[in-house]
């Protein structure tokens, strides 16, 4: 029959418990809708609440998902220079920040 190594029995055990988890979640998401909330708790206000555009420092900016120190430091040069943002959207004129990146953290900003 086969033969395998020690170092090739524990990859293939790995691999077929990586697989099984799989699909238990994959089954247990299935079956139990309310299990997807949990998981997108994250992305809720109650982890993240939304940080006002206009007032917030450097590391505030830093703190939202998806906005790094770079970015942070362009959104404040842009609003001192620019005055307040009047709109969330007024945030993709900011050097750096591309359509895709804002789609995922506008949800965190608020005016």
């Amino acid at each position: 029959m086969f033969s395998f190594t020690k170092q090739e029995r524990t990859v293939l055990s790995v691999l077929l418990a990586v697989g099984l988890c799989g699909s238990v979640l994959r089954y247990a998401f299935a079956k139990y809708p309310a299990l997807s909330d949990i998981v997108n708790l994250i992305e809720s206000d109650r982890i993240y609440p939304k940080v006002d555009l206009n007032t917030a420092s450097i590391q505030e900016l830093i703190d939202i998902p998806y906005i790094g120190e770079y970015t942070a430091n362009n959104i404040v040069r842009y609003r001192e220079e620019h005055g307040p943002f009047r709109r969330i959207e007024d945030v993709r004129h900011v050097k750096g920040i591309r359509e895709k990146n804002y789609q995922k953290f506008r949800g965190y900003l608020k005016i």
